[in-house]
């Protein structure tokens, strides 16, 4: 197996006990930090399974979970704020995003639909991503997710 195939098997190891154990979650603790703590037992467990050499001890993997709880938290936060600013978008603009990220059209296949050069789709683009970006940076900064 190589790396991308141990990753995906942590991976469904760690989806299939969430699941068994989603009726242990307490309803108002952070979902994210103890989905994130079971991931990193099922990549303990499946390193000891493996007996393979170790890039990373256990100390500095203990260490990367723990960082990674208030980082996950703050990507929650992001992606709720961005939900919101999308709703605010004007159609067109939504209709461009939701084309482009929603439905994985190419920049090329998106202008053909719409008859415009991929330049205009990409300054298009440009100009609501900054939109979202700012929108999500005052969300976040306001505490208004």
């Amino acid at each position: 197996m190589n790396q991308v195939d141990d990753a995906d098997e942590v991976f469904q190891r760690t989806c299939m006990v969430l699941w068994q154990k989603f009726n242990q979650f307490d309803r108002g603790g952070n979902f994210a930090a103890w989905a994130c703590r079971i991931a990193h037992f099922e990549l303990l467990k499946y390193r000891e399974s493996k007996n393979k050499i170790r890039i990373l001890s256990d100390e500095t993997i203990e260490q990367l979970a723990v960082a990674a709880v208030p980082i996950s938290a703050e990507v929650n936060e992001r992606r709720t704020a961005l939900a919101n600013c999308m709703k605010k978008l004007p159609a067109a603009d939504h209709d461009l995003i939701h084309q482009r990220y929603f439905e994985s059209l190419s920049v090329s296949e998106i202008a053909r639909r719409v008859d415009r050069s991929t330049h205009a789709i990409y300054r298009e683009l440009s100009r609501v991503h900054g939109l979202l970006s700012r929108c999500v940076d005052r969300s976040v900064s306001e505490g208004t997710q």
